[in-house]
C-alpha cells in the first residue's frame, strides 16, 4: 500500500508538473504572439500620432461649416470645430485678424506669415502661453514666415464659441460665427454656422455585449471543428473591418491626407488581404489570431469616439466607422480566447504555426 501510495503522488506530480509546463509554454508562444501584434500596431498608432498633430478627434457633438468666403479664399473647419484653414490666391494679400482686432496672420505672394505681437500667437503656443503684459491691438505687427506656400491652419476659439450656450431640445442649428478678415486692405469676414448632433444610442455598445455573448456561447461548447470554424469566420471579418475602419480612420483629409497615411491604409490593406487569403486556406493558426485581434483592438480603440459623439469626423458614412468599431471591440477578445485555446490544444513541443 505504501507503495502504491508513493508511485500515485509520483504520478500526480508530474501530471502538474507536465501541466504546468504545457500551460508555460503557452503563454511564452501567446505572449510572443501578444507583443508581435503589439508592435506591428505600434508604429502604425505612432504614425497616425505624429501626421495627425497633438489633436486629432475621430468624433464630435459640434460640426462648424463656412458659408462664405471672400473672393480668393477658400476656408473650411477642421477637425468639427476646433481649427480653421484658409487657402488664399496668391495674387490677394489677406490678413486674419484675432480676439481684440490685431492682425494674426497674412497672406501674401511671398508666403504665410504669423504675427508674434498678436496675443492669439500666444494662446495658440502649445502648450499655450499667457500673452505679455502691455499687448495693445495697435502694436506694430512683427511677421514672422510660418510657411512659403499658400495654406495655412490654426485654432480659432470663436468657431466653437456657442458650444458652452444652451441647446433647445430637438435643435441642431446653433448659431452663427464669424472671422474678421482684411482682403487688400478692405475689410471683410469669413462666416459660417454651427451644428450640434446628439450622441448615438447606447444600443451600439449592445451590439458590443451581444457580439461579445453569442461568441462566448459557441467557445463554452468546447468543440474543437467548432472553434476552428468560429476562428476562421472571425478572423475574416476582422480583418475585413480593420481594412474599412482604417480607411476610415486615416483617410478624412485635415483638409488633406497625407502620403503617411495613405500609406499606413495600404499596409492595413495587405495585412487584411494576406490575412484573409491564409485564414481561406486553412493555413493560419493562433498566432495569426492573437495579432488580428490586437490589430482590430487597435482599430477598434481609434473608433470607439464615434459611438460617443454625433458627428463622425471619419472618410465615408458614419454608419460605417461604427459598424466597424462594433466588430473591431467586440470580435477581438474572442478571437484571443480562440487562440489561447488552440495555443493548449497543441503538443508542448509543436512548432506554433501562423
Amino acid at each position: 500500500m505504501l507503495f502504491l501510495g508513493g508511485r500515485a503522488r509520483a504520478f500526480r506530480r508530474d501530471a502538474v508538473q507536465g501541466d504546468t509546463a504545457a500551460v508555460r509554454g503557452c503563454l511564452r508562444r501567446v505572449g510572443a504572439a501578444a507583443i508581435f501584434g503589439a508592435l506591428a500596431v505600434l508604429p502604425a498608432f505612432t504614425a497616425t500620432a505624429c501626421a495627425h498633430g497633438p489633436v486629432a478627434p475621430v468624433a464630435t457633438s459640434f460640426l462648424a461649416r463656412v458659408r462664405q468666403a471672400p473672393a480668393g479664399v477658400h476656408a473650411k473647419v477642421v477637425d468639427g470645430d476646433l481649427r480653421m484653414w484658409l487657402d488664399v490666391a496668391p495674387a490677394e494679400t489677406v490678413e486674419v485678424l484675432d480676439y481684440r482686432g490685431a492682425p494674426y496672420l497674412r497672406f501674401s505672394a511671398s508666403g504665410v506669415y504669423v504675427n508674434e505681437r498678436s496675443e492669439m500667437y500666444y494662446l495658440n503656443q502649445v502648450p499655450s502661453v499667457p500673452p505679455p503684459k502691455g499687448s495693445s491691438p495697435s502694436a506694430v505687427p512683427r511677421w514672422h514666415r510660418v510657411g512659403s506656400g499658400h495654406e495655412y491652419n490654426w485654432h480659432d476659439g470663436r468657431i466653437a464659441a456657442l458650444t458652452a450656450t444652451a441647446i433647445a431640445p430637438g435643435a441642431s442649428y446653433v448659431g452663427a460665427w464669424s472671422i474678421s478678415v482684411l482682403v487688400n486692405g478692405h475689410l471683410e469676414a469669413i462666416s459660417g454656422g454651427l451644428y450640434h448632433a446628439p450622441n448615438p444610442s447606447p444600443v451600439w455598445f449592445w451590439l458590443i455585449a451581444v457580439l461579445v455573448g453569442c461568441l462566448l456561447a459557441a467557445w463554452r461548447l468546447d468543440r474543437a471543428a467548432l472553434d476552428a470554424a468560429v476562428g476562421r469566420v472571425l478572423a475574416v471579418l476582422l480583418l475585413a473591418a480593420i481594412a474599412a475602419g482604417g480607411a476610415a480612420r486615416q483617410l478624412y483629409g485635415r483638409p488633406g491626407v497625407p502620403t503617411s497615411e495613405v500609406l499606413l491604409v495600404a499596409v492595413l490593406a495587405a495585412f487584411a488581404a494576406l490575412g484573409i487569403a491564409l485564414t481561406v486556406l486553412r493555413r493560419s493558426g493562433y498566432l495569426l489570431q492573437i495579432v488580428i485581434a490586437c490589430v482590430a483592438l487597435w482599430v477598434g480603440l481609434e473608433l470607439l469616439p464615434t459611438l460617443l459623439h454625433g458627428f463622425a469626423l471619419t472618410a465615408g458614412p458614419p454608419l460605417l466607422a461604427r459598424v466597424t468599431a462594433v466588430v473591431c471591440l467586440g470580435g477581438c477578445a474572442d478571437l484571443v480566447l480562440l487562440g489561447v485555446r488552440a495555443a493548449l490544444s497543441q503538443p508542448q513541443d509543436a512548432l506554433p504555426g501562423w
